[in-house]
C-alpha cells in the first residue's frame, strides 16, 4: 500500500510540453486548521476535499485512492472527523472500518526505539471518474511545539486552500495551479508557509559517552583531521538516518548513548552523537543551529576545532573537511571562468575498416541535453552565468583525415549568450577551439528558442570521424 514513485523520460518528456499537462485530480479544498490551548497543548485539523478526472489518479501509485497519516501515540492522538466518497450521481459511500489499517512507518523499520510511532493508512473507496473524496482528521498534541513548512501547490489544482492560524487568522489562496515535475524549473518560492508555535531548547552536545571508547580507538590516527573525518564517516555509514519528522519527535534530541546503542537516530540525533563522540575523542565540538526555532533552514552541523582552524561537518554527509574560508573559495571557483588548455593523446575507437572516431572529454561544464528541451517552451529555465573555453590539440597520424573537413560555427543572442565552436585539421595535428558564454541565470520563454538552439550546438561535434 506503500506509495511507489515512477521516474521515466517519458514522464519527464510529458511533464515539459508546452501546456500545463492533465491534472489527474483537482482539489475543491484543502484547509489547515491550527488551535493552542491553555493547558499547553494544541489541536491541528486537515480537511481535504479532491475530486477524481482520470484513471492515474484512481490507482494507488498516484497517491490520491490512499491517504498516510503519520503520529506518535506518546503524545499525539489521532481522531478521524470525516472520511467518505461521493460518487459521480451524488451518493456518499462512508469509508469501511477495513480500510483503516495501522501500521509502522518505514523510515522506522530499522530502528526498534522509534516502533512506537503509528502510521495510518487510509484506502479510500468507490473511487470512480469525477468522485469526490472527503477527509478530514485532527491530531491532538500534548505539546506547545510545532514547525510547519510546506507550500500551497500541489501535484494537481487546487480551487481553494484555506490555513488557520493559531492567531486567528485566516489565509486563503484560491485557484492555485499544479506544480509540473521539471528539472529545469527555477526554484519557486510564491506560495510558501512557515511558521512555528511554541518554545523549543537549546541543543548541547554531550562531553562523553563511554560506549563508544572501543570504536573510538578502532578510528584514532596521529592525524587530527584524519581522525575527524573517520568519526564523521562512522556516524554516517553505520548509524540508521531515520527521516520522520521531529515534529513526532517532540523535536528532541536523544541521548547520544541511546542513539549508538540502537545504532538509528534522526538527522538530529546523529548530529548531537557527531558531537559527543569528538568531544569523547578530545576534540572542541558544539552543535550548530544549536536552536530549533532556525529547524528547516539548513542541516544541522557540527563546529569542531583542529590545529586551530574551525570546521562545520555534517552528520548525514560524507565530502571533505573545508574552514569557512575554504568553503568560500571553492564557491568562488565554481563560479569563476573556466578556461582549458590540454593536449589529448590519439585514442580513437575503430568503427570499421580504415574508419575511426575520436571523443572529446565530457568537462563538468554547464550542459543540457537538448534532447530534454521541447521544441517550445512557456515557463522559464534554470541557468546559471558561464564562462568556457576549451583548447585541445590532438596529434594525429600520417594517413588521418577529418571526415567532413573543417568546422568553424558561431551562434549569438544578444542579452542571452554565445556558442563558437572551431575544428581545424592542420597537417598532422587537429586544434579545437570550443567556448560558452551565458549572461543570465534564468532563460525566459522569450530566449527560449535560442537557448535551445544554443544548447544544440553546443553538444554537437563532440564525436570526431576520421578516415585512416
Amino acid at each position: 500500500m506503500k506509495r511507489i514513485i515512477l521516474l521515466s523520460i517519458s514522464v519527464l518528456m510529458a511533464a515539459m510540453a508546452v501546456a500545463q499537462p492533465q491534472p489527474d485530480a483537482e482539489y475543491n479544498l484543502i484547509r489547515r486548521s491550527y488551535k493552542t490551548n491553555a493547558d499547553g497543548t494544541m489541536d491541528i485539523n486537515f480537511r481535504k476535499e479532491i475530486k477524481l478526472l482520470r484513471n492515474r489518479a484512481i490507482t494507488a501509485y498516484a497517491d490520491k485512492g490512499e491517504t498516510f497519516i503519520t503520529y506518535n501515540p506518546d503524545f499525539e492522538t489521532l481522531t478521524i472527523n470525516e472520511c467518505y466518497t461521493i460518487m459521480a450521481d451524488g451518493t456518499k459511500v462512508v469509508t469501511p472500518e477495513n480500510a483503516f489499517v495501522q501500521q509502522l512507518p518505514s523510515e522506522c523499520t530499522e530502528c526498534g526505539r522509534l516502533n512506537g510511532i503509528r502510521e495510518l493508512a487510509i484506502v479510500h473507496t468507490a473511487l470512480e471518474y469525477n468522485c469526490i473524496i472527503v477527509l478530514d482528521y485532527t491530531i491532538h498534541r500534548k505539546s506547545d511545539r510545532l514547525v510547519e513548512r510546506f507550500n500551497f501547490r500541489q501535484d494537481c489544482p487546487v480551487k481553494r486552500y484555506e490555513v488557520r492560524y493559531a492567531d486567528g487568522q485566516t489565509q486563503v489562496e484560491s485557484n492555485i495551479a499544479q506544480t509540473v515535475n521539471d528539472p529545469f524549473m527555477p526554484v519557486q518560492k510564491d506560495f510558501d508557509v512557515d511558521f512555528q508555535l511554541g518554545t523549543f531548547p537549546t541543543l548541547v552536545a554531550e562531553q562523553r559517552i563511554p560506549e563508544a571508547e572501543r570504536v573510538l580507538n578502532s578510528l584514532n590516527t596521529a592525524d587530527g583531521k584524519a581522525f575527524v573525518t573517520a568519526i564523521r564517516n562512522w556516524v554516517v555509514d553505520y548509524v540508521h538516518l531515520n527521516t520522520v519528522d521531529l515534529s513526532h519527535l517532540n523535536y528532541e534530541m536523544t541521548p547520544a548513548a541511546e542513539v549508538f546503542s540502537s545504532n538509528c537516530g534522526t538527522a538530529l540525533d546523529k548530529t548531537g552523537l557527531l558531537a559527543a563522540m569528538l568531544n569523547q575523542a578530545g576534540f572542541n565540538a558544539k552543535i550548530i543551529n544549536n536552536s530549533l526555532n532556525t529547524f528547516g533552514d539548513r542541516p544541522f552541523q557540527v563546529e569542531v576545532a583542529i590545529e586551530g582552524n574551525l570546521y562545520r561537518i555534517s552528520a548525514t554527509q560524507k565530502g571533505e573537511l573545508l574552514t569557512e574560508a575554504a568553503r568560500a573559495d571553492a564557491a568562488a571557483v565554481a563560479s569563476a571562468p573556466v578556461y582549458v588548455d590540454q593536449h589529448l593523446e590519439w585514442n580513437p575507437t575503430t568503427i570499421t575498416d580504415g574508419y575511426v572516431r575520436i571523443q572529446l572529454p565530457n568537462n563538468n561544464g554547464f550542459n543540457i541535453n537538448p534532447a530534454y528541451l521541447t521544441p517550445s517552451r512557456t515557463s522559464d529555465v534554470q541557468a546559471r552565468k558561464v564562462s568556457e573555453f576549451y583548447h585541445y590539440t590532438i596529434d594525429l597520424p600520417k594517413n588521418a583525415k577529418l571526415i567532413g573537413g573543417d568546422v568553424e560555427t558561431e551562434y549569438t543572442r544578444s542579452g542571452l549568450g554565445s556558442v563558437a565552436i572551431s575544428i581545424k585539421q592542420k597537417g598532422k595535428r587537429l586544434i579545437v577551439t570550443r567556448s560558452l558564454q551565458l549572461r543570465k541565470d534564468v532563460v525566459t520563454p522569450a530566449d527560449y528558442a535560442a537557448f535551445r538552439q544554443m544548447m544544440i550546438n553546443w553538444n554537437s561535434h563532440k564525436e570526431l570521424l576520421f578516415s585512416l
